[in-house]
């Protein structure tokens, strides 16, 4: 005899019978995720009495919900809307649908409506609007002030800008092409340009007094550039002072003086249209292989004087602005490219305008913590370098070590003399000049973080972060070892207590300017999601409790489990009892593994189903059908990924052998991605399951070691060697290391039932790496199903496809764990010929 093994394809047609089965069962899932919901809150605090959140079911999002912290509990009204909500003054709320904008006003409860609109913003200073209107009302822009009357509109807009003063900039395009630029404000409405070209894209400088103004070129893929001066309306074009086609310009500002630093495509690389693809063993930018990559220039324009110069001549190196017209940061981040790590090492150097000259700065090794971080100005650059952190001073060429542990991101103030490191155990105040470190809050044993710095993205690892130092800090500390949080508000070398240590999940804590209101959801593994209202000084008051009738989460019992590995390293998991259980009972359990996951403790339980469910089995539908859901730790020692994880696996299901409520014969282990890989592997090797089910994960780290991975846009191999599988040495330095890590090579050992799942779209894990497994599985005739969905990617987003996958993974665990054997889609795979 031998087994019947079934490879599903969700390109074919199941059995009729199936799809009553399989509709009844999804429906009785989805209803049970669609009774709850998470919340969003809105993103800026505007009003110091009203404020909105948003119901974010597992298939819609469009219920806001209108609250006012001077009556806790209550909801004032509800709205379904398309878009972001906006407060209009004090007390108006301007909301949007799919085609018709409503101004309500929250006191008389009266609303006015405005048909045709596809799109609004709000003003930040004086409490007006502006609606943007589609085609049957000719796409007109309105600015409307806080009682809605209309003030000045513009017709045949294509879009419009609020700049930072609050100025509304209209983009119109007229019947015969020509395209022109409006200015709305408090003054009146002010034709500044026109051109017949189309109008793509403003960069606007208030402060300046300028603006960027990009055109599509005619029958070309090329963009134009004029800078018109609104002082004097006078326009300068940059194809005047730099005759060459360009595909686009990015634009920044340079202290001093009425210069700009630009960033040009000229051109993009052409792709290789030959017979042959021919690749090199010393090609270190294989990417560009597959995706068209720019040619820049670097140039500093002075429009007005019409002055034009190119920042260094080396084409491969990119140019960064340090914001002071002389010293620009210069990388080629293919230069020391091996692909060993997942980025590139990379040599920063200087470039001096004025002597024309470059001088080196250093080497580093990038990974995700590796940055630059210019002060404003560009006097200082910080960086880390392994362990220590480093200062540069640009214009001596020099640099000295900061000498402090556990400093994380440093926030200059905006004159760039004094700086301020979030981190390890405290906050702490550096001096550049004096290279001198001071510790002004103490905060030992707590991870801390500023939560108010400003950031701004430069370039390429190139980030420039301040602070303002007329307003409090507002800062997170975090406790590892108890996964606890507080937040505090640090000012004038003083701590003020916003919200105290608390085992609560803290999400989206939202303020006002002045830091006098503050905002926040928090939820438990055992508490729905509540919105809470919280002024320095006074007690915290709960505006809304979230899915109110989810009595029975209330009651949800939960354990942290603590285990130690072969190594002897602390671990710890969570265990969820099952809903409703009895203590004199026996269930079914499902393990599911990634890497650490104790810290994710204290969120909400949240049943999702279709959309929002896009890689497994949901942990609330779990809990409701009767199961004890366990997520154990996993960390990486000297054997390798695989053994490592079975290791920590194993010592995590001993930890449990006291627990009489859990059928140690009937458990069930999961994994997707890398915990896919995992339970692949863990599948060879144990005899502590009756069922597996492994997502879109490697089953021949050989074969993915030596593959081209079209996510990341390079050779695999680093993920291996100093990634996320922490392997330490190449293939070459150690081969038995990879085999003995490596699932194919002992697929003939799985003794349980295994369901393996991949998307035909993924470009992270290729998904041929589950067809090798199922392969080796059915040659090995082992009891497998595996489902391919053609149009999905690493992680599902269709409806179909969640849901499909969602149920039939609960089938799964049913059907072995539980012994429901009706699902027909599963018989066929232990029927005998």
């Amino acid at each position: 005899m031998r087994c019947r093994i079934l490879l599903l394809s969700l390109c074919l047609l199941l059995p009729a019978g199936r799809e009553l089965n399989a509709q009844n069962s999804k429906e009785e899932l989805q209803q049970l995720a669609d009774r709850y919901y998470d919340m969003r809150l809105q993103d800026r605090v505007d009003n110091p009495i009203w404020f909105t959140v948003s119901k974010l079911y597992d298939r819609n999002h469009d219920t806001i919900l209108i609250l006012n912290n001077r009556h806790p509990g209550k909801v004032t009204d509800a709205r379904a809307i398309k878009g972001i909500p906006f407060f209009i003054g004090s007390d108006r709320l301007l909301t949007r649908n799919s085609h018709k904008a409503e101004l309500w006003n929250l006191q008389t409860q009266t609303g006015i409506y405005y048909e045709h609109v596809k799109d609004m913003k709000a003003l930040k200073n004086n409490g007006w609007f502006v609606l943007h209107y589609n085609e049957e009302a000719d796409n007109k822009v309105g600015m409307y002030n806080t009682s809605g009357k209309l003030l000045q509109s513009v017709d045949h807009a294509t879009r419009f800008i609020i700049a930072d003063d609050d100025r509304v900039y209209v983009i119109t395009k007229e019947e015969n092409g020509d395209s022109h630029l409006v200015r709305l404000g408090d003054k009146g409405k002010e034709q500044l340009y026109n051109s017949p070209r189309e109008i793509r894209l403003l960069d606007i400088y208030p402060a300046r007094q300028g603006i960027m103004i990009h055109e599509q070129v005619p029958g070309s893929r090329a963009m134009g550039v004029v800078y018109l001066d609104l002082t004097t309306k006078a326009a300068y074009p940059l194809q005047d002072v730099l005759p060459v086609s360009t595909q686009q310009v990015f634009t920044e500002t340079i202290e001093g003086g009425n210069s700009y630093f630009l960033k040009v495509v000229v051109d993009f690389e052409k792709q290789d249209t030959s017979v042959v693809d021919i690749w090199y063993g010393n090609d270190y930018r294989l990417e560009r292989k597959f995706y068209p990559h720019p040619v820049f220039t670097y140039h500093v324009w002075n429009p007005v004087a019409k002055q034009i110069e190119q920042v260094g001549a080396d084409s491969q190196a990119e140019k960064a602005s340090l914001g002071n017209g002389r010293y620009f940061v210069s990388v080629d981040r293919s230069l020391l490219q091996d692909y060993i790590i997942a980025s590139p090492r990379l040599k920063i150097d200087i470039y001096d305008r004025r002597e024309e000259t470059y001088s080196l700065m250093d080497t580093i090794t990038a990974h995700a913590q590796t940055m630059l971080y210019p002060s404003p100005g560009g006097e200082y650059i910080l960086y880390r370098k392994g362990h220590n952190w480093y200062a540069y001073h640009v214009a001596t060429d020099t640099k000295k070590i900061i000498d402090g542990n556990g400093l994380h991101n440093p926030y200059f103030t905006p004159d760039g003399k004094s700086v301020l490191f979030d981190g390890d155990d405290g906050l702490w105040c550096y001096n550049p000049k004096e290279n001198s470190l001071s510790k002004p809050g103490n905060f030992e044993g707590c991870k801390v973080t500023i939560l108010n710095g400003i950031s701004q993205t430069i370039a390429y690892r190139f980030h420039r972060k301040t602070f303002d130092p007329d307003k409090p800090l507002l800062l997170r500390l975090y406790n590892r070892n108890e996964n606890k949080g507080a937040y505090i508000l640090h000012r004038n070398g003083r701590n003020e207590t916003l919200i105290p240590f608390t085992g609560m999940n803290i999400k989206e804590l939202k303020h006002d300017e002045d830091y006098t209101h503050f905002y926040y959801s928090e939820e438990n593994y055992n508490l729905p999601p509540r919105l809470v209202y919280k002024e320095p000084g006074k007690d915290a008051t709960v505006l809304y409790q979230s899915n109110e009738t989810d009595k029975t989460i209330l009651s949800l019992k939960q354990e942290i489990i603590s285990y130690t590995n072969s190594d002897g390293i602390l671990l710890k998991g969570i265990l969820y009892y099952p809903l409703n259980y009895n203590p004199s009972g026996k269930y079914p359990m499902v393990v599911r593994i990634y890497q650490i996951q104790s810290h994710k403790r204290n969120r909400y339980p949240l049943a999702e189903f279709s959309t929002k469910n896009r890689n497994g089995p949901n942990l609330r539908l779990l809990l409701e059908k009767g199961y004890f859901v366990y997520f154990p730790d996993i960390v990486y020692g000297d054997k390798g990924t695989g053994l490592s994880a079975l290791d920590c696996v194993h010592h995590s299901l001993d930890a449990l052998e006291d627990n009489p409520c859990i059928d140690k014969s009937r458990i069930g282990l999961f994994g997707y991605s890398h915990g896919g890989y995992q339970t692949n592997f863990i599948a060879t090797h144990s005899d502590r399951f009756a069922a597996y089910v492994a997502g879109a994960g490697n089953s021949d780290i050989v074969r993915s070691y030596f593959s081209y991975n079209y996510n990341f846009k390079r050779p695999f191999y680093w993920q291996f060697e100093t990634g996320q599988y922490e392997m330490k040495k190449s293939f070459n330095e150690d081969k038995q290391l990879y085999f003995r890590n490596n699932p194919i090579h002992y697929v003939d050992q799985v003794n349980a039932p295994i369901l393996l799942w991949a998307g035909k779209k993924d470009r992270n894990i290729y998904w041929e790496q589950t067809m090798e497994f199922y392969i080796g599985l059915k040659r090995n005739r082992k009891k497998v199903i595996a489902l391919f969905y053609p149009e999905e990617g690493h992680a599902f987003f269709s409806q179909e496809a969640c849901s499909d996958l969602s149920l039939r993974i609960q089938d799964w665990f049913d059907y072995y764990l539980k012994g429901k054997k009706e699902m027909e889609w599963i018989k066929k795979v232990d029927r005998l010929e």
